[in-house]
């Protein structure tokens, strides 16, 4: 019996083990010196490794397997990396790869490496020396990638400078700064909070200014941008002298549309505009809806970012790209396009309301709407009611105990009940469109509204708009 329970335990033993290496698999890990890797095979990344390595050679194979890239945050936060050579092979530093490495002073990048990620090095703040074997288009290196790092900010160079083609620190103190020929971009935070500059002359070789390039620069006021430059990022020129001095509501520059500085809640951007920069609407709280021109062909990164409140934002045919993180946290936009566009391809993919164009005009005026938007629903159109009723003059009262919407203006009555039911001073008005809730909003066919308020309503096929008139 004994016996039995030894060999029952011995299978269960057994079964268990199996289950567990099914259930999670080891990842690759691979000694050299005194270091552990762990490699994703498939893609030749090293994900992480173990052990306390001071001076090290990123292996180029590990376990007969090529290494082609150092995956993001690999080797971040290790406090005792002190020199790192990237040896030909590797094509990849992934973001936040070296990040936060407090000891790491010296690196040497082969010239394979044909991209370095957001922040690869940042927060190395010990790291002084900073080899490149080969030459990187100012497009192969990210922003931020050696973010508050001793190459930056203890440099005696003036300008320090990726191969003469990316700015990524000015660390002078003069008043008028002329930022040498052949610089294409300025790195995020190049110029950031330096009290003394007043004037900035970019050369016409600059064809890129990064986030934050110039924020907290409290006494620039002047700066020329040339021609040149397609991107301006978000920020870029915050807390400026020369933003404060932008007279208009929308400043622009190269047709791009940098930042708005209005409070109207109803934003209309002004024709010609090419481009909706990166950050220029961000965390607007106010903004209810914005009207794109069909002059408008990108919308960047974070354009809308954190506009909370914003309902709708049409978005022309004209359009060709939109960035995906262009209307991160706008929890309650719809955005509004033509069928078969670009825009509503995007919706779809990022999974967003879509709704064809639809505007109102009422006595030849456009119509804004606040908490809701007209929408083309089983080839009818439906306006939210409360609006637009209190635009004509009526009173609106929801009643909460039989969810009756009754609108009230001089000798006339309307009262809509929740399973459709329209009546006007009493008399029942037949409907073949009873209305519908949209996130707590009651919208109506346009026509049963024109019916029960006695004013005549058209259709402008050429503006896709509602039109009311009295």
């Amino acid at each position: 019996m004994k016996k039995a329970k030894i060999i029952i335990t011995l299978i269960l033993v057994l079964i268990i083990s199996q289950a567990s290496v099914f259930a999670a698999p080891r990842i690759p890990v691979y000694k050299v010196g005194n270091v552990y890797y762990f490699l994703d095979k498939a893609s030749g990344t090293i994900t992480g490794f173990a052990g306390e390595p001071k001076d090290i050679v990123i292996p180029t194979s590990l376990g007969g397997y090529k290494v082609l890239s150092i995956g993001s945050r690999a080797f971040a936060e290790s406090s005792t990396l002190s020199t790192v050579s990237i040896p030909e092979g590797i094509n990849l530093i992934s973001a936040e790869a070296f990040a936060s490495c407090p000891n790491l002073k010296s690196v040497e990048i082969g010239s394979s490496v044909s991209y370095i990620g957001s922040r690869a090095f940042a927060n190395c703040q010990n790291l002084t020396n900073v080899i490149f074997k080969g030459f990187l288009e100012n497009e192969a290196i990210a922003s931020d990638a050696f973010y508050n790092t001793a190459m930056l900010s203890n440099s005696s160079q003036e300008f320090v400078t990726f191969g003469g083609t990316i700015l990524l620190k000015y660390n002078g103190s003069a008043e008028v700064v002329s930022v040498p020929n052949g610089v294409k971009e300025i790195d995020s935070n190049a110029f950031a909070y330096n009290s003394t500059v007043k004037e900035v002359i970019l050369p016409d070789t600059v064809e890129k200014i990064d986030d934050n390039a110039f924020v907290h620069c409290y006494s620039l006021e002047k700066i020329n941008i040339p021609s040149t430059v397609s991107h301006i990022g978000a920020g870029a020129f915050d807390d400026t002298i020369w933003m404060y001095n932008q007279a208009s509501d929308f400043v622009v520059v190269n047709g791009i549309l940098i930042s708005y500085k209005g409070t109207d809640r109803h934003v209309e951007i002004p024709d010609g505009i090419t481009a909706i920069g990166s950050g220029a609407f961000m965390a607007n709280d106010n903004l209810l809806s914005a009207h794109l021109p069909s002059s408008v062909l990108y919308i960047d990164s974070m354009a809308f970012g954190g506009c909370s409140s914003v309902r709708l934002i049409n978005i022309p045919p004209s359009v060709e790209w939109v960035d995906e993180y262009a209307f991160a946290g706008c929890i309650n936009l719809t955005l509004h396009g033509s069928l078969d566009s670009y825009s509503q391809k995007y919706a779809e993919y990022m999974e967003m309301p879509f709704s064809t164009e639809v505007y109102v005009s009422y006595n030849g005026k456009k119509v804004y709407f606040d908490n809701a938007v007209p929408i083309i629903y089983y080839e009818r159109t439906y306006l939210p009611l409360r609006t637009l009723m209190e635009l004509m003059g009526f009173s609106v009262s929801w009643d909460s105990a039989t969810g009756n919407v009754t609108c009230i203006k001089a000798d006339r009555t309307v009262v809509i009940t929740p399973d459709g039911q329209i009546s006007v001073n009493g008399v029942i008005s037949p409907t073949v469109a009873p209305p519908i809730n949209i996130n707590g909003s009651n919208l109506v066919s346009a026509r049963v509204i024109a019916e029960a308020v006695n004013v005549q309503v058209g259709w402008d096929e050429k503006t896709r708009t509602v039109v009311l008139t009295d």
